[in-house]
């Protein structure tokens, strides 16, 4: 089995995670301050009360954006971890490519099992 190929579709999956994590915290972020916006501006017609409710919603769900962060360090530290992995066992031989080999595939395992 071609490990390099493996690797590939990896780092793929990963970007498209990161691209999609950073495209739904935008779409929250944005909603939030439109929320904000627009009750700010008194676009919105609502009764006092849920004016507030609307006002302090707004503010929580462009909070909520913060959570993804630590989702997309990640992904990007896993990676530059498999991309150094791929070119160490590009310009080993031997045993020692032997064991990165081993090393890429138990990498591998562990992303598809969970």
């Amino acid at each position: 089995m071609d490990v390099e190929l493996y690797i590939q579709k990896i780092i793929l999956t990963y970007k498209s995670s990161i691209r999609f994590r950073v495209g739904f915290a935008v779409l929250i972020v944005s909603i939030g301050l439109l929320i904000i916006l627009l009750n700010a501006f008194n676009l919105l017609d609502f009764p006092g009360e849920i004016k507030s409710i609307i006002s302090i919603s707004g503010t929580l769900v462009s909070s909520v954006c913060a959570f993804p962060i630590k989702e997309i360090v990640d992904r990007r530290n896993q990676i530059r971890l498999i991309n150094e992995l791929s070119v160490q066992h590009k310009n080993s031989s031997g045993e020692d490519k032997k064991r990165l080999e081993e090393l890429i595939w138990k990498f591998i395992e562990k992303n598809v099992v969970g």
